[in-house]
């Protein structure tokens, strides 16, 4: 009875760890997004900054544009992952869709104002 006991009691041990590990693990991997993360746009450098990312998967952050866009500097946002990925848009037309991990970068598509579509790389900048 004893030896049930204890088999019982490691099993709701095991269960107990494996379920913390479950939830930490998504919170663990979006901290990893904080920080700043550079990209090559036709006609200037976006910097990316992400400032928090919760175990929900919101993420708050700022994008600007050096030197600005049609005249657009960027702007703060606010997205969600959604299947392991992210949508940036913003108001003056443009937005990045499907930002996912590639290895050590966060990939996706830059969308200009007229639609049209451009691979996109962000990588942490060199210093």
């Amino acid at each position: 009875m004893a030896a049930a006991a204890r088999l019982g009691a490691r099993r709701a041990s095991w269960a107990i760890a494996l379920s913390i590990l479950v939830i930490a693990t998504p919170a663990a991997a979006q901290r990893l997004l904080y920080g700043r993360w550079q990209a090559q746009l036709p006609g200037g450098t976006a910097t990316l900054t992400i400032i928090t990312a919760d175990g929900e998967g919101w993420i708050h952050g700022t994008l600007y544009y050096q030197p600005a866009l049609d005249g657009f500097a960027g702007a703060p946002f606010t997205t969600r992952i959604d299947n392991g990925a992210f949508a940036i848009r913003f108001a003056n037309g443009t937005r990045y869709d499907g930002m996912h991990w590639c290895r050590a970068t966060l990939c996706g598509t830059y969308f200009a104002p007229d639609e049209t579509a451009t691979p996109v790389v962000f990588a942490r900048p060199d210093r």
